[in-house]
């Protein structure tokens, strides 16, 4: 019986402990995809943290929508993300 009952408070910590760290994460990526852009460099950092690599180019859009960042990954591979700059999100292509 005691066995029992440490087994369950075990399972509800462990349980405990994964609800908040997945709560964090989603809060932080909330966080990070809300904030204006108003620069080249802050576009630049946003793509190179989410991608790695080194940034090899960063373009102004015209319409003011936002910005296009060329980065090199570090397998190699060259990719092209647009950044919202109203969110900060990255968007699809």
């Amino acid at each position: 019986m005691k066995l029992r009952i440490f087994l369950l408070t075990l399972f509800m910590s462990v349980l405990t402990l994964c609800a908040s760290d997945a709560w964090s994460a989603e809060k932080q990526v909330h966080k990070q995809g809300n904030k204006k852009v108003t620069s080249s460099k802050q576009a630049a950092k946003i793509v190179q943290q989410q991608y790695g690599g080194r940034v090899l180019k960063v373009n102004k859009q015209k319409n003011n929508a936002g910005y296009r960042v060329k980065i090199v990954k570090p397998n190699g591979q060259v990719i092209s993300k647009k950044v919202n700059a109203k969110t900060g999100k990255i968007e699809n292509n």
